[in-house]
């Protein structure tokens, strides 16, 4: 009699709901293991575009052209003996700056991974005023003009593909590699200014051919700077700290036009030496990839514990209906099929793209766990169900993963829903019954 208490008690649905339901949260462990393999792909992606990048040009930052001139303060006693003498340079930024760059893309690829390349044809010119030297305030400073020189901040020298030549009233002046002083940029390129008179005004011209990755980007250093973009590339992204006065992005590419005036940065025309930098006048264009499908495959992961917990209902369910006693074992294995969906979405997305990798992996789940259900249950109209709740979960989650915006408020809509439909479904059930 005890035995047969015990047994009845093991057969109990309360039971057998405390054992599924903690079933369903040990097999949350592999879905947390096939985050970390898909963590694993993403870095591997990532390893493969910077070693293309590195091989082709990185992304390209372009400032200047500045014209710097050298000086020396010399500081005397009583005696109009020289004491000391410091050196420094002092930084003239152009009155009007225009640039117009071209950007010309393709898509590398490497193995299973793409990467979205350009040349770019970037043409700058613009003007500067004579330099007004006294308002350094240094009474005692000389002033090298015969030492001046153009610096022009290029972040990648690598990407350079022509011998390019700033032209300085109607003056080719050849460039030499590499920044006369690193006050302003870390990398560039100089241009003596020789015999060149700087204390006048100066017209200037200079066109760049580059090759680089994913975005160009161009300091704003102008008193009043325009700023030109275009390409056949339809997804762009607009990035720093200024975004475009008028963009037309259509199915054939993009152009883009942006005017800064020296009134938006945080920084003057002229000064000495490292007192100001001017990263934060940045503004540029990022040519974007369709979304990463291992982005994507992660988001949708993170759903698992539904769909293990709704199906476990669902088998829970029809358990009590059909009379037919199924084993924790047979839940454990649907449990399986289901996470096995994400590693085939995963493996398939590298190769088709995720929407392709969706619908076969969802319809070879949904077919495996179908058939399985039929050889427990052998009742097709039960089967019939799990099979559209299957098809709606794998729905759901598709629509979920396409949305940005709404996807908070389209998911818990949908959980809404699913948590009414149980509830009504359950309302059926006589949990005192035994198996």
């Amino acid at each position: 009699m005890e035995t047969k208490n015990i047994q009845q008690f093991m057969n109990s649905y309360s039971v057998k709901m405390i054992l599924v339901g903690g079933l369903a949260l040990v097999l949350l462990i592999p879905s947390f293991l096939i985050q970390n393999l898909i963590q694993e792909r993403i870095t591997l992606s990532e390893q493969v575009k910077k070693e293309l990048y590195s091989q082709w040009g990185e992304k390209q930052v372009i400032a200047g052209p500045v014209l710097n001139v050298p000086f020396t303060v010399t500081e005397t006693g009583e005696d109009s003996q020289k004491i000391t003498e410091q050196h420094g340079v002092a930084h003239f930024l152009p009155e009007s700056l225009k640039t117009d760059g071209s950007l010309y893309p393709e898509t590398r690829k490497r193995g299973i991974y793409k990467v979205v390349v350009y040349q770019g044809k970037v043409n700058i010119k613009g003007s500067f005023v004579q330099p007004d030297v006294s308002q350094f305030n240094l009474p005692n400073a000389q002033y090298h003009w015969e030492a001046a020189y153009f610096t022009l901040g290029i972040s990648d020298m690598r990407g350079i593909k022509n011998l390019p030549e700033l032209i300085v009233n109607d003056q080719h002046c050849i460039v030499e590699p590499g920044v006369a002083d690193t006050d302003l940029f870390p990398s560039g390129i100089t241009v003596k200014a020789g015999s060149m008179d700087v204390k006048q005004p100066l017209d200037f011209n200079i066109e760049l051919v580059l090759n680089s990755s994913e975005s160009l980007s161009v300091e704003t250093l102008g008193k009043i700077s325009d700023v030109t973009m275009k390409s056949d590339w339809t997804q762009p992204s607009f990035t720093g700290g200024f975004l475009p006065e008028n963009r037309n992005v259509t199915d054939t590419g993009f152009t883009a036009n942006w005017r800064v005036t020296h009134l938006n940065r945080n920084f003057p025309q002229q000064w000495i030496g490292t007192k100001y930098t001017t990263h934060e006048a940045t503004l540029g264009v990022e040519l974007l990839l369709p979304v990463n499908h291992y982005q994507l495959s992660m988001r949708s992961v993170k759903y698992a514990i539904l769909f293990i917990a709704l199906n476990f209902l669902v088998l829970m369910f029809i358990e009590i209906k059909s009379k037919t006693r199924i084993h924790p074992f047979q839940y454990s294995l649907v449990a399986f099929a289901l996470l096995i969906f994400y590693a085939l979405l995963t493996s398939i997305g590298e190769q088709t793209g995720f929407n392709a990798a969706y619908v076969i992996s969802a319809a070879a789940v949904t077919s495996l766990i179908s058939w399985y259900s039929f050889s427990i249950v052998h009742d097709k109209r039960m089967v019939g169900q799990i099979t559209l709740l299957q098809i709606g979960l794998y729905s759901f989650l598709f629509a979920l993963l396409q949305l940005q915006d709404y996807a908070l408020l389209a998911g818990s809509i949908g959980l809404f829903v699913i948590l009414a439909i149980l509830m009504r479904t359950s309302r059926q059930i006589k949990w005192d019954s035994e198996v």
